[in-house]
């Protein structure tokens, strides 16, 4: 098993170029799982996840997956992203970032209004691209008509 210092090299070897749909040298998303299944492995929440959400917000117009190994290794590692995730959302929004926003919304929690907030916020966000402005405004529009 590599240490995570290696397994975070891996992540920021990675380009746009290694996600390009149109590359066929493309190898990615492949990477990305193999990365994503050493740093399950390694089970360390708090180290391991801002490595992934570094790579979300580097490579926010990069096709990811949706959910893709990211999310289901954040999801796995259980060690409250929550906050991990909030702090990415403030920092850079990333399209991945706002959906899994989205997706905690989905489960009606207790702080719900905090994470509207969030996703209202990225509206004026300096850092998020027209896509992330897009998709926190189409997930506002949806989250907002179930309360």
């Amino acid at each position: 098993m590599r240490n995570i210092k290696d397994i975070a090299a891996g992540f920021d070897s990675l380009t746009a170029d290694d996600f390009d749909w149109s590359n066929r040298e493309a190898n990615g998303w492949e990477r990305l799982q193999f990365l994503c299944d050493e740093l399950v492995e390694i089970s360390e929440p708090t180290t391991c996840t801002p490595i992934m959400f570094r790579l979300m917000e580097r490579l926010d117009r990069s096709d990811l997956g949706t959910p893709g190994p990211l999310v289901h290794a954040i999801e796995k590692l259980r060690g409250g992203y929550e906050s991990l995730l909030a702090e990415s959302l403030r920092r850079k929004p990333s399209p991945l970032t706002i959906w899994m926003a989205n997706r905690i919304l989905n489960t009606n929690p207790t702080d719900t209004n905090e994470w509207l907030a969030l996703l209202r916020s990225i509206a004026d966000h300096p850092e998020a691209s027209i896509l992330a402005k897009q998709e926190a405004a189409d997930f506002l529009i949806f989250q907002e008509r179930k309360t």
